[in-house]
């Protein structure tokens, strides 16, 4: 008999450790830790250039478009005809009530009809390790290689303690690195991953504008209904729609709201708007799609969910056993093992459906025709960045005007930006200590108006001589670098010298240190500061 799907979470604790002396870190464990590190260093000027090529692209973009003539298709004097007539190249704006279109899951011989974009949302049973740590703080003195010492504090004498959740997750967690894999095992399948699925055969109709002027006598002639298809690849953004919960329940009727909803609905806090009822009627198909037959997919609904068991071979059992025999947990049981019958299972899987179904949408795009049919497919750009950020194929839900969704769309792009810059200012935070310490300046050991100081200059020469290689020369390019520079050459005056030595060294020394290293694989050149002369600020004004 097949097992049901439980939702109860369940905890067990680990073991703990108790660690006397210095909590360096040494072996493969510094070596990880040094990596990363490097790769918090690394990756976010990497990911600052991507956002801004791509909000340089964007902008050129969008306008272009704002600046091009648009065909609205919503007009009495387009007909099939005329809409056969459009080149391709031209924008063409329009919106449309009348949505033909079905998306659905060939995985799970499910449609949804009325559905632009179709979710599935998979989620699955796996433990969980918290790691726990509560360290004192020691003093030590660490000498260089002139001999020079220095005192720094560090953390020593630490508990570690090991816990364990068990618990529907959005993704996996690989158990390896468990401190008890063995007792905490989670099971890597994934046959039914969450996966985005859009209408391949949408029909919208587009009806025209009916005048209200009764001097014009055009307004005695019917409105002309236009058609055209809609590319797929459109639908991977539908803006201002949310996505939808389905749920499958008898004749899909909307079930009588609980308690907790009416007084949620009082509150104005109320969801039930946010979950679409389709009938069970839909779900026939599905004991014989692939899902259910290969990996016993059932739906079971409380809240719509589609649940696979996971059933273990008896290899897989005794090997498992053995494991928990190696780390001495074979015959540790505990409270939440009991609470655990009440439990998911490591390895089961279940997962729900959303849609974006909206009533009414507005697209901007170009016409072109593709196999007799006329089809609303993006503009590109040529020339400009790569084919996402300079294309313009937007779909919309609600009705919008095309000045207003290009409008929209550059606002979009510029809150990313604007993030993507406010991250890269926390990194300066870092990053400027450590150019510090490359000039023979300890920022981190200075005020904290100094430390900002040397942030911003960081990050305003950084973002301004991105700006100057893709918008060119400008007063607010010129103004972030001046700014910039001026600022890292008062942090540079103002801040700690330090020892002095190789700067490669010191780079070396400070990022190993930020990975805890233990300190004879982090020594420095000397911790001796060189004598500070009294017409060091006048060179450097001179240079």
């Amino acid at each position: 008999m097949s097992r049901g799907m439980n939702t109860m979470p369940t905890a067990r604790r680990g073991r703990t450790y108790e660690q006397v002396g210095a909590n360096d870190k040494r072996g493969i464990n510094g070596i990880c830790s040094v990596i990363f590190i490097i790769m918090l260093l690394v990756v976010p000027p990497i990911v600052l250039l991507s956002s801004e090529r791509s909000r340089h692209t964007r902008y050129i973009t969008l306008s272009d478009a704002l600046n091009s003539d648009v065909i609205e298709l919503n007009q009495k004097n387009i007909d099939e005809r005329t809409l056969h007539a459009i080149p391709p190249g031209k924008l063409v704006h329009g919106t449309s009530t009348n949505i033909d279109t079905l998306a659905s899951d060939p995985d799970m011989n499910i449609a949804i009809p009325g559905a632009l974009t179709l979710q599935r949302n998979t989620q699955y049973c796996q433990w969980q390790e918290i790691q726990s740590q509560d360290c004192q703080t020691c003093k030590r003195t660490v000498e260089a290689r002139d001999g020079s010492t220095k005192e720094e504090t560090y953390q020593c004498n630490c508990i570690t303690t090991y816990n364990y959740i068990k618990g529907w997750k959005n993704f996996q967690i690989n158990s390896l690195l468990f401190d008890q894999p063995g007792a905490h095992h989670n099971p890597q399948r994934d046959p039914m991953p969450s996966t985005t699925f859009v209408g391949n055969d949408v029909t919208l109709k587009f009806d025209g504008d009916v005048t209200t002027d009764n001097n014009d006598k055009s307004n005695s002639n019917p409105s002309t209904t236009v058609s055209a298809k809609l590319d797929p690849t459109m639908l991977s953004k539908v803006r201002n729609q949310p996505w939808r919960n389905v749920d499958f329940v008898p004749q899909g009727k909307t079930p009588p709201p609980s308690l907790f909803s009416r007084f949620f609905s009082f509150l104005g806090l109320s969801s039930s708007h946010r979950t679409r009822y389709e009938p069970l009627q839909l779900l026939r198909d599905t004991p014989n799609s692939p899902a259910a037959i290969e990996d016993n997919f059932v739906y079971v609904g409380q809240g719509g969910y589609f649940f696979s068991p996971y059933e273990s071979s008896t290899a897989s059992k005794l090997f498992n056993y053995f494991a928990q025999y190696l780390e001495g947990s074979l015959f540790d049981y505990q409270l939440g093992d009991l609470v655990g019958l009440a439990s998911c299972t490591a390895g089961d899987i279940r997962f729900y459906y959303s849609v974006k179904d909206p009533n009414e949408i507005s697209v901007l795009g170009q016409v072109r025709e593709v196999d007799g049919v006329m089809q609303i497919t993006p503009r590109v750009l040529q020339g400009v960045g790569n084919e996402k950020d300079s294309s313009i194929g937007l779909v919309h839900s609600g009705k919008h005007s095309a000045q207003d969704m290009l409008l929209a769309e550059d606002s979009d792009s510029r809150i990313q930006a604007t993030i993507i810059r406010a991250i890269l200012f926390v990194w300066s935070i870092a990053a400027s200590r450590l150019v510090g310490v490359a000039f023979g300046r300890e920022i981190g050991d200075s005020s904290l108006a100094i430390q900002i100081e040397a942030a911003v200059a960081l990050f305003a020469v950084l973002v301004g001589w991105l700006w100057l290689s893709l918008w060119g020369a400008s007063i607010h390019t010129y103004g972030f670098i001046v700014s910039g520079l001026y600022l890292g050459y008062l942090s540079y005056n103002s801040s700690v010298k330090k020892g002095s030595g190789r700067w490669y060294i010191a780079v070396w020394s400070k990022i190993a240190q930020w990975a805890n290293l233990a300190p004879e694989l982090r020594q420095e050149d000397s911790y001796v500061a060189s004598p500070k002369r009294n017409d060091e600020r006048t060179k450097l004004l001179m240079s």
